[in-house]
């Protein structure tokens, strides 16, 4: 999270894909840090729209991330979504541009899987 947020810093990324279903369990602590430091650092930039990829295989953490959703968005100036699928999400991000998503998703080996990226 610490890589994700440094990108989001040093390079202007106004949209984001972020894949959640490799992510370990977040305990107490994790879920505090991200709530009071890591989502009010990355709302400070240029992001402008968020796709979040829910995990389909991890209850507990579908749960943590939409209640860390929930209690940050006095501050997340950005559109955010949820959705199941990375195609789905890139799709939200990229809207009317077929050969763009498809480009990026063929560059992209995480696809099927679980990963972050970022567009500008």
């Amino acid at each position: 999270m610490e890589s994700v947020a440094q990108v989001i810093e040093q390079n202007g990324v106004r949209q984001t894909l972020v894949d959640m279903n490799g992510l370990p369990s977040l305990s107490l602590d994790d879920q505090f840090w991200v709530a009071s430091t890591w989502l009010p650092r990355v709302a400070k930039g240029a992001v402008q729209r968020v796709a979040l990829v829910l995990p389909t295989r991890n209850m507990y953490n579908q749960l943590v991330v939409e209640g860390l959703v929930r209690t940050g968005r006095h501050f997340m100036s950005y559109d955010i979504q949820f959705f199941s699928s990375t195609h789905e999400a890139a799709d939200w991000l990229i809207g009317d541009h077929p050969p763009v998503l498809a480009a990026l998703l063929s560059e992209w080996p995480y696809a099927q899987d679980s990963a972050v990226s970022t567009t500008r």
